[in-house]
């Protein structure tokens, strides 16, 4: 099996709406998953919105029913050649010819961006690496949508981000980890100014990282919060120790007799001053408590 690239087709908000989508849920409801197994098939393969019959029977295992339904709504059209095209796929998406053409230039930016970080700062070549590996993921997006991309690449005074959160990620507890979604990371990048500020003369990276690691070592695993949460809460600016164990407190000392056995011995002193000494003479003679003789 073929490794799937990474990259996007374009599903539009209002595909839920869509007349053609609503009946078929009456008609037809598992073929909407087929058509969509059949979208993103295109763009992997970056068919132009083209699917051979081959593929969509014995890859997708896609049934004759589904395929009847979808062709019945326009969804999908026959090629005339027991094949089928995605209706308006390349309205929505980039042709072959344009995803080959911006991986060639990246190829190329990426080659040239290399050459000069050789002899320049070493952060150079990260740079040029990740707007590559950004760009290349991107592979069915249309013109359209890459002219409204604002991203900008890390810049030279950023660290390998993702380096260091693969660290952090090995001892930060594992349900609280978040630090690897976009939201996060893209969090990360905005506040870093701040981290470099809190790190004072300190490597930010080696900080950030050994603050997290002590927080989490220093906190109960059910009360760590995300990382995400770390972050946005400027928990790296505290200082974070290990709580040490609290001395065992000494237990207070039980009574020597219980308050029964004092009751009895009460009454029997009581007693005692009222006998007389044969009576006392005899009664420790029987094994009689020794009672202080008032």
């Amino acid at each position: 099996m073929t490794m799937v690239r990474k990259g996007y087709v374009q599903l539009v908000n209002s595909f839920y709406m869509n007349r053609k989508v609503r009946k078929l849920r009456h008609t037809c409801p598992s073929a909407i998953g087929a058509f969509t197994m059949m979208l993103t098939f295109c763009g992997d393969n970056l068919s132009d919105g083209h699917i051979s019959e081959d593929d969509a029977f014995y890859v997708l295992d896609i049934t004759d029913s589904e395929i009847d339904a979808l062709c019945e709504v326009g969804m999908i059209e026959p090629d005339g050649n027991n094949g089928y095209y995605i209706h308006d796929y390349l309205a929505h998406n980039r042709s072959r010819e344009q995803v080959q053409k911006k991986r060639e230039s990246n190829a190329e930016n990426y080659r040239k961006d290399k050459n000069e970080a050789k002899t320049s700062d070493s952060d150079n070549f990260q740079t040029a690496e990740s707007r590559l590996n950004r760009d290349k993921h991107q592979n069915t997006r249309t013109p359209e949508e890459l002219s409204k991309d604002n991203s900008t690449p890390p810049t030279p005074s950023k660290p390998d981000f993702g380096n260091l959160l693969d660290r952090i990620e090995a001892f930060y507890p594992t349900n609280r980890f978040d630090g690897k979604t976009s939201q996060s990371r893209m969090q990360l990048e905005v506040d870093w100014p701040k981290i470099v500020k809190a790190a004072g003369d300190s490597d930010p990276s080696m900080f950030l990282e050994a603050k997290a690691r002590a927080y989490a070592e220093a906190t109960d695993e059910q009360y760590v919060k995300t990382f995400s949460r770390f972050i946005g809460g400027e928990l790296y600016a505290r200082n974070w120790e290990k709580p040490k164990p609290e001395a065992p407190k000494p237990r207070p000392g039980q009574p020597l007799k219980s308050r029964s056995q004092q009751n009895l011995e009460a009454n029997l002193a009581k007693t005692w001053q009222y006998m007389t000494p044969e009576e006392r003479a005899r009664y420790q003679q029987q094994g009689g408590f020794n009672a202080q003789q008032g």
